[in-house]
């Protein structure tokens, strides 16, 4: 599934697969260029999104990922 959600006003391409046991593979994407990925546990799809714009943020915040 995938979505696309915005962080800093920059509108991010969230594409997730899932990998078992609640467990999601989530891959963070900006245009075709692949920003970074995560592993999100989960018990449904849509909470997943909401996991990686919050993980996004923070990554930013933390100075982990330059945007």
């Amino acid at each position: 599934m995938e979505r696309t959600i915005a962080i800093n006003g920059r509108p991010l391409l969230v594409a997730t697969t899932y990998d078992g046991d609640s467990q999601y593979h989530v891959q963070i994407k900006d245009g075709d260029k692949l920003i970074t990925e995560y592993k999100v546990a989960a018990t449904q799809e849509s909470d997943v999104f909401t996991e990686a714009q919050a993980l996004v943020e923070a990554d930013i915040e933390l100075g982990n990922l330059k945007m």
